[in-house]
């Protein structure tokens, strides 16, 4: 299992670092496209309300319609992608369905979906618009994923205490602090990497927030799934599952660190 884990990890790596290096934000773009794709299908395959053709369909598209939203618009503009969103999928169910009863159902669930998987996914599109931008988006996953590391390997290891037996059984508290860890070493990882970065200060207070916002978002998906009744979104990454229970971490992640950068002042907006 843990071999199975560092084999997809290390694919992953191997399509990542490239793409961003050499693509930049244009390459930053398409792989958000794909993930967020991949991650809004498993959601909509998964929620009751979008079984059948067209629902997850129509929901795969709306998802990337967002991210040319996002790309293409600049920032002041994403209040607007985001106001006419849920306004169009309420007019796709007027137009393309006759059957009414469960509309409210198919509408919050559409939204729901994008909402979830993709809109905080694309602020890694914001973030690499940003100065530095894409050494930002490096910051984020390796942060968050040494995070992850740490956690899992303290929580394997030496965890005993429960964090959240309801909601994610196999969260535990020396789990949470191993992350914390991992956070730290990810920071000082970058910095030594990126010494353009901010002061050490500035880095400290980004990492403590991704230290809270990467186990929280993975409590939700973990909520959501317990609602649905399903132990993994998907079986696309062997070892992780799928797209969606790889990304629950940065779900919160990106959201965090782009407006921690920009209401601090710490970056301007492109």
């Amino acid at each position: 299992m843990l071999l199975t884990r560092i084999i997809t990890a290390a694919v992953a790596v191997a399509i990542l670092v490239p793409v961003l290096i050499w693509g930049r934000v244009e390459g930053l773009a398409v792989l958000v496209a794909f993930f967020s794709g991949i991650a809004v299908w498993e959601l909509s395959r998964s929620l009751p309300g979008l079984k059948g053709f067209p629902r997850p369909q129509l929901t795969l598209l709306l998802g990337l319609a967002i991210v040319a939203g996002f790309y293409v618009f600049p920032y002041k503009a994403v209040p607007v992608v985001l106001v006419w969103f849920p306004l169009v999928v309420v007019l796709l169910h007027l137009l393309l369905y006759n059957v009414i009863e469960n509309t409210v159902e198919s509408v919050g669930q559409m939204i729901f979906a994008p909402a979830y998987a993709v809109v905080p996914l694309c602020h890694a599109i914001l973030l690499g618009k940003l100065e530095e931008g894409i050494a930002w988006v490096f910051f984020v996953l390796v942060v968050v994923c040494l995070g992850d590391a740490g956690a899992y390997f303290a929580g394997k290891y030496v965890g005993k205490h429960r964090f959240s037996a309801k909601v994610s059984p196999s969260k535990t508290i020396e789990g949470l602090v191993g992350g914390v860890g991992g956070n730290f070493v990810g920071m000082l990882i970058m910095k030594l990497v990126q010494p353009d970065l901010p002061a050490l200060g500035i880095l400290a207070q980004l990492t403590l927030l991704l230290a809270v916002a990467g186990p929280f978002g993975d409590l939700c998906a973990s909520a959501v799934k317990r609602r649905l009744a399903i132990k993994d979104f998907g079986s696309l990454m062997p070892g992780h599952g799928g797209v969606m229970d790889r990304a629950d971490s940065l779900i919160l992640a990106f959201p965090t660190a782009f407006y921690f950068l920009i209401l601090a002042g710490h970056a301007i907006p492109r």
